[in-house]
């Protein structure tokens, strides 16, 4: 008897639960055809085997579902209190890229969960998934447009202002390759904000990082400082729209993505055939006796126009620059640029075609040119 009235009880207390709520349901599948020609390919099983830095020239067809393809929805449980969650195809599998829930009190908003940092300016449409671990659109993200990812965080927000508790990244660099990930100490979590003011014809934004750590090793301890800085912003002129962001820092992989050297670069037909060491990731640098600060320059400059109702144009260029902050350090650096249009078949419905190239600009390391196209449709 009891048993029937804890059954009776869930089935008919819990569904008025779930109706008190209103819930939206959404979805995006996205499909990416790209042929992809890299020089001096440092990834392929023949230059490894051999030794070589770098291999031949490579030509690819990449079909795949990319990364970003997602399944979600949000729900409203009264005037203050909503949420989100959202799945993503990351490799093929089911991963979780938004788990959020926020409570509106009044004079703000408090979050809680699995969402975008405060560090990023959300500037370009690139659709070709350059990093090669087929994560979905790169949207320049590594290439000089400020991102700081998904992460775990408990953020408040303050009309234009956002402050944010996030979960602290604490790897470095280390070499050589026989030295393990250090011992690290975390006290406090990373803080990052973010400040951004709307006018008529687009807004002005300013966002900001710090985080700390220690690395540990045979009793003494050395500390690793990060920081950014970013400032960016949209100009909307009628049919034509300018975007742009100029950031840097101090260790700024431990907060936000940056990419300059080829030994992370892989297309995804050769991606993981080679020891991807992180060098390239703006961090600072452990040889097993002391870091090593490294400092990074970013900036990022897209414009965009509609064409006509359904067509649109946009193009964009991005530039990161990382340097050891040690006596005749010397800079590593990359050019992004690329040229897409925007088709819509119907609404939700759409097709990108894109070119594009990511120049290593060193002698020693590779240049990617790309062309194809992006397929999704939005439900």
């Amino acid at each position: 008897m009891k048993r029937l009235i804890v059954i009776f009880f869930c089935v008919s207390f819990f569904p008025s639960i779930a109706a008190a709520a209103e819930w939206n349901f959404y979805g995006s599948a996205r499909v990416s055809t790209f042929y992809t020609q890299f020089e001096k390919d440092s990834f392929t099983s023949s230059s490894a085997a051999l030794g070589l830095t770098n291999g031949p020239d490579t030509e690819n067809y990449e079909q795949n579902i990319t990364g970003n393809a997602r399944i979600g929805g949000k729900v409203n449980v009264s005037d203050s209190l909503k949420g989100q969650f959202e799945y993503g195809a990351l490799g093929g599998k089911a991963n979780v890229r938004i788990l959020w829930g926020e409570w509106n009190f009044g004079a703000g908003s408090l979050g809680v969960g699995k969402n975008y940092t405060p560090l990023i300016f959300p500037y370009s449409n690139q659709v070709y998934n350059v990093n090669g671990f087929n994560k979905g659109d790169t949207n320049m993200s590594y290439f000089g447009m400020l991102y700081g990812d998904r992460k775990a965080m408990i953020q408040l927000q303050l009309g234009e202002f956002k402050i944010a508790a996030v979960e602290p990244n604490t790897l470095v660099y280390v070499t050589p390759t026989s030295v393990d990930q250090p011992d690290t100490t975390v006290r406090i979590p990373s803080i990052q904000a973010k400040y951004k003011h709307n006018f008529n014809w687009g807004h002005l934004g300013v966002a900001a990082g710090y985080q700390t750590f220690d690395v540990n090793k045979d009793g003494a301890s050395w500390e690793v400082e990060s920081y950014v800085l970013g400032v960016g912003g949209q100009l909307n002129l009628g049919a034509a729209y300018f975007k742009g962001n100029i950031w840097g820092g101090q260790n700024v992989g431990n907060m936000a993505n940056i990419l300059v050297s080829t030994k992370l670069w892989s297309t995804i037909n050769n991606a993981g055939t080679a020891d991807l060491d992180g060098d390239g990731f703006g961090l600072s640098r452990w040889d097993g006796t002391k870091i090593t600060d490294k400092d990074s320059l970013c900036w990022l400059a897209v414009v965009g126009y509609e064409i006509r109702k359904g067509l649109y144009t946009e193009a964009g260029c991005g530039y990161v620059s990382t340097k050891l902050d040690t006596y005749g350090a010397s800079t590593d650096d990359c050019l992004a640029v690329y040229l897409q249009l925007t088709i819509f078949l119907a609404p939700g419905v759409f097709l990108t075609p894109e070119i594009g190239q990511c120049d290593f600009k060193q002698d020693d390391q590779s240049k990617l040119n790309y062309a194809g196209i992006k397929w999704q449709i939005n439900f």
